[in-house]
C-alpha cells in the first residue's frame, strides 16, 4: 500500500485516475484541489493547495510515496495575469519538482503531449517538453506519458470536435485537417497510470499513449458525424489558415481563447506516436480510434458539457517573467542585482533602501515609501530567493503577497514572479499605472540581465 498524491485530481484525466486507483488498488490517495472538498471514501483525502506556493506543495507531498502531476495552466490564476501559460507551467512544475526532491518521492508520473518528429513545435508543445525536463531534473525516475487528444465526456478538446460536427452543416477543412493523429480514450490513459505506479520497470521511461491506428483530423470529424448519424459536408482547402482557423474554431465551438489557440497552433504538426515508445503491459489492450471515439460519443450522448472557466479572487495579481540567467550568477545574486539596478534605472524617482532583511522602495524621498519587502531566509536558497510584501502605499494589507527570483531548467532561465498581490490603488487605475510600470520594469531588468550575460554590460552588484 502506497500513498499517492495527485496534483490535478479534479480535472478530466485526474478524476479518472483517482476513480480507477480507488477501484483497482489499495493505495491511499491524497487529491490536491484549489478549494476545500469533502471525501466520501476512507482511502481518499482531499487537500486544499495553491500549486504556486512551494510551501503548500511541500505540506501536500511530505507523506507521499508516489506523486502524479496533471497540471496545465490554461486558465487564469488571478484577476490580473501578467504571464503566458508557458511561464506558468514552468514555475508550477518547478515547485512540484522541488517538493518531490525535498521529500525523496520514490516515483513521479506526468501526462504531457505527443511530440512531433518533424516541424517546428508550437509554444504549447514546447511548454510540455519544458515541464518534462523540469520534472526529470528533480526526479530522474519520473514516468512520462504523452498523448494527443484524449477522448471522453469531460474532455475539452473532444467537445471542441463534437461542437464543430454538431453546429456546422458544411465544414471548410484547411490543410491541417489532413495531419495524422492518434487520439486515446481517457480510460486507457488512467489504466496506464495505474499499471505504472510502483512498478520499477516503468521508472524513468517515456511512453506515447495512443490508439492502435492513426487517422487524420478530417477523418476524425467525418467518423464522428457518421457515428452521430448527422449528415455533414466537408470541403477541403489546401491552405492552413491557422489564424482564421483559431477564430472559427473558437466561435463555433464556444471554447475559450486560452484553450483554442494553443490547440490550433499544435495541429500543423503530425501528432503520432513513435513505434518504439508505445506503452506495453499484459493488462493493457489497444483499441482503434473509431472504437475510442464511439465510446466517448456514447458516454456524452446525455451529458451536458460546459467549458470550464475558473473563478478567481477579485483584485488579485500574479506576474511571472522569464529571462536568461547570466553565467556564474544564481538567484541570490540576481536578487541583489535587482536591488542595485532598480534605483539606477528609475533615477531620480526611485530610492531603494536596504536595512537588514528589509528593502524599502520610496518615491523621491525616503519618507514617501511605496513598497516594503522582507527577505525570507528560511524559505530562500541560492537557487531561489523569496521576499514577502510587507507594506507601503501601493500595497493593501496582505499575508501571502510575495516576490521571488528562481532558477529553472538547470540554470538556463531566471523567473521573476509576484504572487497573490493586492494593490492599494483603485483597480482600474492600478491596471493602467502601477501594473504597467511593473511589467515594463521587469522587461527592462530582463534586458539588463541579457546584456550582462552577453558581456555588454557589467554586473552592478559586483562592480
Amino acid at each position: 500500500m502506497k500513498t499517492v498524491t495527485i496534483a490535478g485530481a479534479s480535472g478530466f484525466v485526474g478524476s479518472k485516475i483517482l476513480e480507477l486507483l480507488l477501484e483497482k488498488t489499495d493505495h491511499n490517495i491524497v487529491a490536491l484541489s484549489r478549494s476545500e472538498k469533502e471525501s466520501n471514501h476512507p482511502r481518499l483525502k482531499w487537500m486544499k493547495a495553491d500549486l504556486f506556493s512551494l510551501l503548500d506543495l511541500e505540506n501536500a507531498l511530505k507523506d507521499a510515496d508516489v506523486a502524479i502531476y496533471l497540471v496545465h495552466s490554461m486558465q487564469p490564476s488571478a484577476h490580473l495575469d501578467q504571464a503566458n501559460f508557458a511561464n506558468y507551467d514552468l514555475i508550477l512544475a518547478d515547485n512540484f519538482g522541488r517538493a518531490c526532491l525535498k521529500f525523496g518521492i520514490k516515483q513521479t508520473l506526468y501526462l504531457g503531449g505527443l511530440i512531433p518528429k518533424r516541424g517546428d513545435l508550437s509554444l504549447h508543445l514546447k511548454s510540455r517538453l519544458e515541464v518534462e525536463e523540469v520534472l526529470m531534473e528533480y526526479a530522474p525516475d519520473t514516468t512520462i506519458f504523452r498523448a494527443a487528444m484524449v477522448l471522453g465526456k469531460e474532455g475539452s478538446y473532444f467537445h471542441i470536435l463534437l461542437n464543430l460536427v454538431k453546429r456546422l452543416p458544411v465544414m471548410l477543412c484547411p490543410a491541417w485537417t489532413k495531419m495524422p493523429t492518434s487520439p486515446v480514450h481517457v480510460d486507457k490513459v488512467a489504466l496506464a497510470f495505474c499499471l505504472a505506479i510502483d512498478n520499477s520497470k516503468h521508472f524513468g521511461k517515456v511512453y506515447d499513449l495512443c490508439s492502435s491506428n492513426q487517422v487524420s483530423y478530417y477523418s476524425l470529424l467525418e467518423t464522428a458525424s457518421r457515428i452521430l448519424g448527422i449528415k455533414r459536408r466537408f470541403v477541403t482547402i489546401n491552405v492552413n489558415f491557422i489564424k482564421l482557423s483559431k477564430l472559427w474554431v473558437r466561435t463555433i465551438s464556444g471554447a475559450p481563447k486560452r484553450l483554442v489557440y494553443p490547440l490550433v497552433n499544435s495541429l500543423k504538426n503530425e501528432m503520432v506516436p513513435a513505434p518504439d515508445m508505445k506503452f506495453e503491459s499484459q493488462d493493457y489492450e489497444y483499441e482503434t480510434v473509431e472504437q475510442a471515439l464511439e465510446r466517448a460519443l456514447k458516454e456524452s450522448s446525455h451529458h451536458r458539457y460546459k467549458f470550464k472557466t475558473r473563478t478567481v479572487e477579485r483584485k488579485t495579481v500574479r506576474s511571472v517573467q522569464r529571462t536568461v540567467l547570466p553565467k556564474d550568477m544564481d538567484a541570490k545574486e540576481v536578487a541583489k542585482e535587482y536591488l542595485a539596478w532598480l534605483p539606477i534605472a528609475l533615477r531620480p524617482f526611485l530610492i531603494v533602501t536596504v536595512n537588514g532583511h528589509y528593502a524599502h522602495f520610496s518615491l523621491l524621498h525616503r519618507g514617501f515609501r511605496l513598497l516594503s519587502l522582507k527577505w525570507s531566509p528560511e524559505r530562500s536558497e541560492n537557487s531561489r530567493q523569496l521576499f514577502y510584501i510587507k507594506g507601503g502605499m501601493l500595497a493593501a494589507p496582505q499575508d501571502r503577497g510575495r516576490l521571488e527570483f528562481r532558477e529553472v531548467l538547470n540554470g538556463k532561465y531566471m523567473l521573476a514572479a509576484i504572487h497573490d498581490f493586492y494593490p492599494a490603488l483603485p483597480w482600474y487605475f492600478y491596471i493602467f499605472s502601477q501594473a504597467l510600470v511593473h511589467l515594463i520594469v521587469m522587461k527592462l531588468f530582463g534586458r539588463h540581465l541579457r546584456l550582462v550575460s552577453e558581456g555588454k554590460r557589467p554586473c552592478l552588484q559586483k562592480s
